[in-house]
């Protein structure tokens, strides 16, 4: 009986010690495999992310401005264009025609519109939002009607905030509003005149007021809620208003060909009077330059610090757009059928021809802030470059 049992144990540890075995040479392979795999990454080391080495990609403007990479033939003058920060979202439109194009695929071409008159894309390219008349409408990416607004009159201006909330200018009461995704009004602002209008404003989700240019010579503060905190007399009438990002610097562009210069406080910096018709302003994102656009009896494009003083001065007629990238890198300006970019000096780095079947003249641009993509509008399609 004791030898059965012997043998039984005896059994019973070889099996044991053949599994715990089979564990070991388990472990072993496991192990083998994790060896074969590249070595990680020390810790300490500067070889950059996938993301910082596509960041890194200098922009070829002469690549850039080579050929559009998109055409939409929209046979009528192309009145405003969009496009998100990162250039996946973008869209344009003529009275009765609308073009957003997302990453799939291209929506609204076959709607007739009342008045299409403005598109708005927020910067992430969540929303967007279409002024249609007295309407402002609200769409998610995917081209699905979030909420329908009436404005009760013509809108001047509008941009659209990352959550989806629209601020409005226009010609009647609610002069300027504020409407929630969900349609609901969370402010509005009036001049406290019957006659007023807002003819233009500016602003930032980083900034805490903005300004407001409405007809005749004065132009406002308001808060980021819609609440009065000052206004400013100016010579002539309000032609153009633009505010850096952080809301530290506002300038004005009068009737007069005069720009002004203030601090959030309404405190004047400078005036500058440039002695040629003038009509729109552009600045970037900083606010430290500022560029010129001249009217049709102009001929001198101008670009100006934010002191005031010139930079440097181009001899161009028939200007049709002006930006200047968010960073500072590059300024865009349009003269007859030539697009041409240059950088901060005012070097001319490249350009492109319009050629008549895609128009005869650019009506609008907007760009990303890395100006690798840039739409605009002309007076018979919208180009893509990019």
């Amino acid at each position: 009986m004791m030898k059965k049992k012997m043998i039984i144990i005896s059994i019973f540890i070889i099996i044991q010690l053949i599994f715990f075995s089979g564990c070991l040479s388990g472990d072993d392979e496991v192990s083998t495999n994790k060896s074969s795999d590249p070595p990680a990454t020390p810790t300490n080391t500067s070889t950059p992310s996938d993301l910082e080495v596509e960041d890194s990609i200098a922009l070829d403007p002469v690549q850039l401005l080579s050929a559009p990479s998109f055409v939409w033939p929209s046979n009528k003058r192309v009145k405003d264009v969009s496009i998100s920060n990162n250039g996946d979202y973008l869209g344009g439109l003529t009275t009765q025609k609308v073009i957003v194009q997302t990453p799939t695929e291209n929506l609204f071409t076959n709607i007739i519109w009342i008045n299409a008159n403005l598109i708005s894309f927020s910067d992430s390219g969540e929303f967007f939002a279409i002024a249609d008349g007295d309407f402002v409408k609200l769409y998610d990416n995917e081209g699905y009607i979030l909420n329908s607004y009436h404005a009760g009159g013509t809108v001047n201006r509008m941009c659209l905030l990352n959550n989806g909330t629209i601020i409005q200018g226009g010609e009647k009461t609610p002069h300027l509003s504020a409407v929630e995704s969900d349609g609901t009004q969370s402010w509005v602002w009036n001049p406290g005149s019957s006659t007023a209008r807002v003819l233009d404003f500016d602003y930032s989700q980083n900034a805490d007021r903005m300004p407001v240019g409405v007809n005749g010579n004065r132009f406002y503060c308001v808060s980021d809620n819609g609440k009065y905190i000052w206004y400013k007399d100016v010579s002539g009438e309000i032609e153009d208003v633009e505010m850096s990002d952080d809301g530290s610097r506002y300038y004005i562009l009068t009737t007069d060909d005069i720009i002004y210069s203030f601090d959030k406080y309404g405190n004047k910096n400078w005036e500058k009077e440039l002695n040629v018709n003038t009509v729109e302003i552009a600045i970037d994102k900083q606010g430290e330059y500022i560029l010129t656009k001249p009217g049709d009896s102009g001929a001198k494009v101008f670009l100006l610090d934010k002191h005031g003083d010139v930079e440097w001065m181009k001899p161009l007629s028939d200007v049709g757009v002006i930006s200047i990238s968010d960073y500072m890198e590059y300024v865009v300006i349009s003269e007859k059928r030539e697009l041409r970019m240059y950088d901060l000096a005012g070097n001319e780095v490249a350009s492109y021809h319009l050629d008549g079947e895609y128009g005869t003249f650019f009506v609008c641009l907007d760009m990303t802030p890395d100006v690798s993509k840039m739409v605009l509008g002309t007076t018979n399609s919208m180009l893509v470059f990019g």
